[in-house]
């Protein structure tokens, strides 16, 4: 009898212990936290007299924090410009009468809520709000000083993907922001490589 019962535990302890580990290994959880970001992308302003700028290099740095597996906050400093597309109105001659060449900086916050669309693919609106500073200044105020900041407010929308390599996601984001002042709208669209600690 102890021969029979030694027999069958050697059979079913190596079908009990496969059947309590999942098969792939240890089972997918992505991670959430604090995490950084480097995006690089193209740039470019709607309006003005010429209606639309030259497509430029969009450089932005970001950190942020996971409050939950759906809500993500941030804080991004970007950069981009402004090429051949006058704010301030021609001249006699026909030229800009500032530069329509200029430097368009972002000091933002940004919410976003992510929706899963399936294993590790996730979709988010997101929302931005900071401080745009231009340099040099395109327009002037109605006293003729020239507007060199204002304040942006944007919205956007955001696919992330968690990679197979731990702490990294890549994704693709496409922003607008309209900064006050100049009331002037910038669309901005990169790739994301995220690290998550």
């Amino acid at each position: 009898m102890r021969k029979l019962s030694l027999l069958v535990a050697c059979v079913t302890l190596p079908t009990a212990a496969l059947a309590a580990t999942p098969s792939e290994g240890v089972a997918l959880e992505v991670r959430r936290g604090f995490f950084t970001e480097t995006d690089i992308g193209g740039f470019f302003t709607l309006g003005g007299d010429n209606a639309y700028s030259n497509l430029q290099t969009y450089l932005q740095l970001g950190v942020g924090y996971d409050l939950s597996q759906t809500v993500e906050i941030g804080a991004h400093f970007g950069m981009g410009s402004n090429a051949a597309n006058c704010w301030s109105g021609a001249d006699a001659k026909g030229d800009c009468k500032l530069s329509d060449n200029f430097t368009v900086t972002f000091a933002d916050v940004t919410a976003a809520y992510l929706f899963s669309l399936a294993e590790r693919l996730y979709v988010a609106p997101k929302l931005a709000l900071g401080y745009t500073l231009l340099d040099p200044a395109p327009v002037n105020d109605n006293a003729g000083n020239p507007i060199k900041a204002g304040i942006n407010v944007g919205f956007g929308a955001s696919g992330e993907y968690a990679t197979s390599m731990d702490h990294f996601s890549i994704g693709l984001d496409v922003m607008a922001r309209y900064v006050l002042g100049p009331n002037m709208l910038s669309l901005q669209f990169y790739p994301r490589v995220k690290y998550t600690f």
